[in-house]
């Protein structure tokens, strides 16, 4: 028996060793690409200065939008170091969800997102902790989405539950793809990862968005077709 557990322990160790393994690896490749942006238009600046300003302006840009990058990247692996460790603490409070998701989408980024039904209900959660799942939802239909599509949210209540959808008309997700969606840095598409504003997809942006949702007993069903898009469905207790 001893021989068993121990066994067992070895094998958790291991697969969590590789687990780590992995994930500085992801981390390294995500920081490389901006790092190496960064570099490569801070030596041409150095080399031509203001000779070209056009050629400045590019540099300036690239190297504000990779910063940018960097940054959302490490907020978001504190984020989850900080929830894997037990100390990304939610205040919950009763929550008129309909008027949050309306605020919400009234100040989003992107004009595509398009809210097709709301009905009112109260959920307990903790608003800003909504507000970053809501825009992890956006920002992954916005990304795989056509630029002439729009997105579709609809909220509806049902007995003691709300049924909140983020609706795309994008390339879809396979089958296979569907139980790793959640998984930190996982895409479905490695080629197609560019949002409308030229900002780069960090890959965490689901994985905070399932902890949130876990956080408050949120289940998410998934249902998609290749090439004619994706409906995420939170279905969310009310009070």
């Amino acid at each position: 028996m001893r021989l068993g557990i121990n066994a067992a322990r070895a094998v958790n160790l291991s697969e969590s060793l590789l687990r780590q393994q992995r994930f500085v690896n992801d981390v390294s490749h995500e920081l490389r690409t901006p790092l190496t942006i960064i570099r490569g238009y801070v030596e041409i600046l150095e080399r031509y200065g203001m000779e070209d300003p056009s050629l400045f302006q590019e540099a300036v840009a690239s190297i504000k939008t990779s910063a940018q990058n960097m940054q959302r990247l490490v907020e978001s692996l504190l984020f989850l170091a900080r929830a894997e460790q037990g100390r990304q603490p939610l205040k919950k409070i009763p929550v008129k969800l309909d008027d949050l998701l309306k605020s919400f989408v009234e100040v989003y980024p992107s004009p595509r997102v398009k809210i097709s039904e709301l009905m009112p209900c109260k959920i307990s959660g903790d608003a800003e902790f909504l507000k970053k799942m809501f825009a992890a939802f956006l920002d992954n239909a916005i990304r795989y989405s056509p630029p002439d599509t729009d997105v579709e949210v609809s909220l509806t209540t049902c007995d003691n539950h709300a049924a909140l959808k983020f609706i795309d008309k994008g390339i879809g997700i396979s089958e296979e793809d569907r139980a790793k969606i959640f998984d930190h840095f996982y895409r479905t598409d490695k080629s197609r990862t560019k949002l409308d504003d030229g900002e780069t997809s960090v890959g965490l942006g689901l994985s905070i968005a399932k902890w949130i949702a876990d956080r408050h007993d949120i289940t998410i069903d998934v249902a998609s077709t290749l090439g004619e898009g994706t409906t995420f469905t939170l279905t969310i207790p009310t009070i």
